[in-house]
């Protein structure tokens, strides 16, 4: 495996830029490369306030929750708190079907296939779950040399035989099977702390990189695509692929969503 400084370098080779959308805002520059405006603050409208009231109340945690994923059967709800908790839920009755404790919980993801789930958490540890059962496959998978910031962002690949995670300005690729590591780490100094995504062919992923901006790489051989995706003015907290795989969503603190194109 490489070092850090080994990674860094190699992924940082080939560069290219992607003008994003900035809903709700002006136009950001108009001449480069993927600009496809879509909306522009003259067009835009605040949002009224919704008067819909929740269809259910799932009340079960003591703290903070930070994690959410639905199972593909729609039915099954899998919720990560700050007191260490991931609750399964029926979403039809509101009833807790299985409760398990894994740390104190950053992120949590769920397969495509819905056969295992996933649990990221304050110390650095990934955690794989059986979807069934909810018993825990193995030991934690330690994450990170270089602090214990925790894993805020977890995806898994398409196929669900990958998973990513980003967190303490790192990113891996795991392969959930054999449990080891595909991919990176990739040591991100300024970022890889809040997201990381897949697209929908799994052949790359984007993740946040500091500078309140997102990077896209490829999955396998970690080269850099896009490098420095910007348009937020506050850190991006969340990003994902359409399922064109074409297009990319990003969100921010400032409460702006870039779209990105031609990714």
């Amino acid at each position: 495996m490489t070092s850090p400084t080994d990674s860094t370098a190699s992924v940082l080779r080939r560069q290219r830029r992607v003008a994003p959308v900035r809903y709700g805002a002006a136009r950001l520059d108009e001449g480069a490369l993927g600009a496809d405006i879509q909306a522009s603050s003259r067009n835009a409208k605040e949002p009224k306030p919704s008067s819909q009231t929740p269809l259910k109340v799932l009340a079960g945690h003591t703290w903070g929750v930070t994690g959410l994923a639905f199972f593909p059967d729609g039915r099954r709800l899998i919720s990560g708190s700050l007191d260490g908790l991931l609750i399964i839920w029926d979403v039809a009755t509101g009833r807790v079907e299985k409760k398990r404790t894994g740390g104190t919980m950053r992120s949590v993801a769920v397969a495509p296939d819905g056969s295992v789930f996933a649990s990221g958490s304050d110390d650095g540890t990934l955690r794989i779950w059986d979807g069934t059962t909810g018993n825990q496959i193995g030991g934690p998978l330690v994450t990170h040399a270089w602090g214990t910031q925790g894993i805020w962002g977890l995806a898994f690949s398409p196929d669900g035989r990958r998973i990513t995670t980003t967190g303490n300005c790192t990113i891996q690729i795991w392969d959930v099977l054999t449990r080891a590591s595909v991919a990176g780490p990739l040591r991100i100094p300024s970022g890889g702390v809040y997201t990381v995504a897949f697209s929908p062919d799994g052949s790359r992923i984007a993740a946040d990189v500091g500078g309140r901006s997102v990077c896209v790489w490829n999955s396998v051989s970690g080269e850099v695509i896009f490098d420095s995706l910007k348009g937020h003015t506050d850190d991006v907290m969340w990003t994902v692929f359409m399922p064109n795989g074409q297009q990319l969503l990003t969100a921010s603190e400032e409460a702006m969503i870039c779209q990105c194109t031609r990714i």
